[in-house]
């Protein structure tokens, strides 16, 4: 009799144990079957979230407003002339004021500008004559000519390219916030470079200057008037120091001199 209630007790054991292993893995079949439906559903929207994220952000950045800002550091008289068309020789719209804003619209080469005014007036204005932290896109890289100078206003630095190769980098400096370097797509102009230019009124020489839009230049760190490296201004490379144009160290102003040819692209951003 002990025996068989022991045998009993045995099989109620079993019997407890199977239902209770049943239910863990019923458990388990349920729980996998709901991560399994759980990530088959949200994958979906999250993958939708992120193309649609992507696409915002893609019209936020063909919608973004570039904002520029008049100001003559050329003939100081405060005035700067927007043109129906990127000629200066074209009729006037109208004559902005130092500090006036106006919107960039896009970045057009040889240095222009085309904008548009709070009248909703659409015009073009001397890439000279605008102050920018930004410029509006541009199809021009280090493909666009087979030389190309790109300068980078954030970091100060100047990479040249031949045929799409980088062949030279160096550190140098742009124009100080009120004697700002004009930023856009402009070009080496053709017969404007030497090898030495003393300016008196600067008390200040160059070697090896050459010009990419009018008074604006490639050009050595300043030199005294016997052509002597100032020391006081070789440690301002590397940040805005200059009265606009792009100093740079001798031997690259020298290899931009020997080497870049007239016509070729520069890039300012």
């Amino acid at each position: 009799m002990k025996k068989d209630k022991n045998i009993l007790l045995i099989i109620l054991v079993v019997f407890i144990f199977s239902i209770g292993l049943m239910n863990y893995y019923s458990k388990k079949v349920v729980q996998a079957n709901y991560i399994e439906k759980t990530e088959s559903k949200e994958r979906i929207p999250l993958v939708s979230r992120s193309l649609n994220l992507l696409e915002e952000r893609s019209d936020k950045v063909s919608n973004h407003i570039y904002e520029g800002e008049a100001l003559n550091t050329i003939e100081k008289n405060g005035n700067t002339i927007i043109y129906i068309d990127k000629d200066e020789q074209s009729d006037v719209i109208v004559t902005l004021k130092d500090y006036e804003k106006i919107e960039l619209l896009e970045t057009i080469p040889n240095g222009w500008f085309k904008v548009k005014l709070k009248s909703g007036q659409v015009g073009y204005v001397d890439a000279r004559y605008i102050r920018t932290d930004r410029i509006p896109p541009h199809k021009y890289d280090e493909n666009s000519s087979e030389w190309v100078i790109k300068f980078s206003e954030n970091n100060q630095t100047i990479r040249i390219f031949n045929k799409g190769e980088l062949v030279l980098k160096s550190i140098g400096s742009s124009g100080i916030r009120d004697s700002f370097t004009p930023k856009g797509v402009f070009q080496i102009e053709e017969g404007r470079r030497g090898e030495w230019s003393y300016v008196p009124r600067f008390e200040q020489g160059m070697k090896y200057w050459v010009g990419f839009k009018g008074t604006y230049l490639f050009h050595s760190i300043p030199c005294t008037i016997d052509g002597e490296i100032i020391e006081e201004e070789a440690k301002k490379l590397g940040k805005p120091s200059s009265h606009g144009c792009i100093r740079l160290p001798v031997e690259v102003s020298k290899f931009i001199f020997d080497n870049v040819p007239d016509g070729s692209i520069v890039i300012i951003e």
